[in-house]
């Protein structure tokens, strides 16, 4: 089954951020808690057809979002993951040097 977004919605999918190798073992108090970074990496793997003030007409396209306002949607055992458009700080391109 399919998900379309409509009102000016994205659809997106999740990016895994890759780990860093650690060059050794690090000692941690127990009660540390790691600060999570509120932004997040996100490839679109859709968008409703009035999306058009940030022109994502490329699905692929990887954008950087606040997490927090991504809304999770399950429907019939599937998780979709959809973010109004205005909610995208911007698009991710690999730099050429």
């Amino acid at each position: 089954m399919s998900f379309k977004p409509l009102n000016r919605h994205v659809l997106l999918l999740p990016v895994e951020e890759e780990e860093p190798e650690s060059p050794g073992t690090i000692l941690l108090p127990d009660d540390y808690i790691k600060v999570k970074s509120p932004y997040e990496v996100y490839k679109i793997i859709g968008a409703a057809s009035d999306c058009e003030k940030v022109g994502l007409e490329n699905t692929g396209q990887e954008v950087v979002v606040n997490g927090s306002m991504v809304e999770e949607i399950k429907v019939h055992g599937s998780v979709h993951y959809l973010l109004l458009e205005n909610y995208i700080y911007g698009v991710l391109t690999k730099s050429e040097d």
